[in-house]
């Protein structure tokens, strides 16, 4: 495993986003219960760098899955939460290698938080 975020490597990126096709900074998806949104949809070779994004409340409600070269289930299924290190809803600002997480209000349920994830190939 190649643990060196920094070193240039050969090849080309790309970029999956939800932004706001107005200009303007309302790229927020309101999801409802039972409602699943695709971020991504990667077709050949690649890998994942980077995750970032915010999130406001059901830390434990809302699922991430990520799926590998049409798997029939997902390799990831976890709470958002708990897979940015925040568990039962919980947040924190906090910085490790490979995941940080920043809010205004420590140790408190269902708060505004920003996440961030940085993959190791």
């Amino acid at each position: 495993m190649n643990i060196n975020l920094a070193q240039i490597r050969e090849g080309r990126t790309g970029r999956c986003s939800s932004y706001a096709r107005s200009g303007r900074n309302n790229d927020a998806w309101k999801i409802k219960a039972d409602e699943t949104r695709l971020l991504a949809d990667i077709r050949g070779p690649g890998a994942i760098t980077h995750i970032w994004m915010t999130q406001g409340k059901h830390y434990r409600e809302c699922l991430l899955k990520i799926t590998w070269d049409n798997a029939k289930s997902p390799s990831v299924l976890v709470p958002l939460g708990d897979f940015f290190c925040l568990g039962h809803g919980i947040v924190n600002s906090f910085q490790s290698f490979l995941f940080t997480a920043s809010t205004k209000d420590n140790n408190l349920f269902n708060q505004d938080c920003g996440h961030t994830c940085f993959g190791v190939e």
